[in-house]
């Protein structure tokens, strides 16, 4: 092996014998725990899919009695999106899915401080259970909003909205633990995680948000007793100030911990564009029309200023320049962390 390339696979550790020989003593073993709740989350993600399948089908002869789209028919709102637009689902599952082949690759792969997977656990046990708990919730939905149970299916998704958040959250953390050691010495990896993982996430935590906004509607509307233009205007109001509250989070609050997650004005773009194509009339533009209208435009404009905002910090303050990153080893971070982080 060339001196370079002993430096990669040792990068800030002394190479020798002794310093190696600690290393696979201490840290080199793999950890049963993080396997099985990686395994898991796997199986878990795996079955929920495959109910979503189902329920997508529907069959009387299967565990739903009817598809999910028929549900939404019988459940029309003035900001149900055309059917074309709930086909993101297949984009959501299909980047769920490379962030899970990303991970188990990682099971297989080392670096001088043990198992990628365990060091840097840049995807910690709070990030596992947080998904666990998410994908029991999603197959819990899809009965209720089979059975047409609509407040209790609003409570569990708001709650699976949160649970994005909280994945969010964990992998925010894990990057502002690692992120500079990745930097420095696995760089791809770094970008794997903010691209697979937290853009990922981002798409799924985004839609649910959206997802919850509807279903609130529905309940405004059939089960509370409220027009349908004001149900709707309620929703869209919320929804205004999320994109607007998330906007200024972003640049001016966390900047630095969702520099790279673009992810989110996308899908929001894509849920008014499936609303207008069913609902605006451009003859005679309701008042929902054109709300629906402006909050297009506006998240087409907060996009746009957000990437170029990206461009000019990644370029002029990038991240982790002014940190050492001699002593901010994976191992020495790993001790420091409370147990829900590791």
């Amino acid at each position: 092996m060339s001196a370079a390339a002993e430096k990669r696979e040792f990068p800030d550790e002394e190479l020798t014998e002794k310093g190696r020989k600690k290393v696979d003593t201490t840290m080199g073993n793999h950890s049963p725990a993080r396997i099985a709740v990686i395994l898991l989350s796997l199986l878990v993600f795996i079955i929920t899919v495959a109910f979503n399948a189902l329920a997508g089908r529907g069959s009387k002869n299967g565990p739903f009695h009817q598809n999910t789209g028929n549900v939404s028919k019988t459940y029309e709102t003035e900001i149900t999106p055309a059917g074309w637009t709930f086909s993101i689902w297949g984009v959501i599952y299909f980047w769920l899915f490379a962030m899970f082949t990303y991970i188990i690759i990682s099971l297989c792969r080392r670096n001088v401080y043990g198992w990628m997977y365990c060091q840097p656990a840049v995807l910690s046990y709070g990030f596992y259970l947080s998904w666990i708990v998410n994908m029991i919730l999603n197959i819990t939905w899809l009965f209720l909003w089979d059975r047409e149970q609509m407040i209790a299916a609003l409570i569990v998704l708001a709650v699976i909205a949160f649970t994005n958040y909280s994945l969010i959250f964990f992998c925010c953390h894990g990057l502002h633990s690692y992120g500079a050691w990745l930097s420095k010495y696995y760089r791809v990896d770094l970008w794997l995680f903010r691209v697979l993982v937290q853009n990922g996430i981002g798409v799924y935590a985004t839609w649910t948000t959206i997802a919850t906004l509807l279903n609130f509607t529905i309940v405004l509307d059939y089960n509370a007793g409220v027009s349908k233009e004001d149900a709707a205007t309620v929703s869209l109001s919320l929804l205004l100030i999320e994109v607007i509250a998330w906007f200024v989070v972003e640049n001016f609050v966390l900047e630095k911990h969702v520099r790279y997650l673009l992810t989110i004005y996308p899908v929001v773009i894509l849920a008014l564009s499936g609303n207008m194509a069913k609902n605006y009339n451009a003859a005679a533009p309701s008042r929902n029309g054109i709300f629906m209208v402006v909050l297009l435009v506006l998240s087409c404009a907060l996009f746009v200023v957000r990437v170029l905002l990206v461009f000019w910090k990644h370029k002029k303050e990038p991240l982790y320049q002014n940190l050492d990153t001699e002593a901010l080893s994976p191992m020495d971070i790993y001790k420091r962390q409370k147990k829900i982080f590791t």
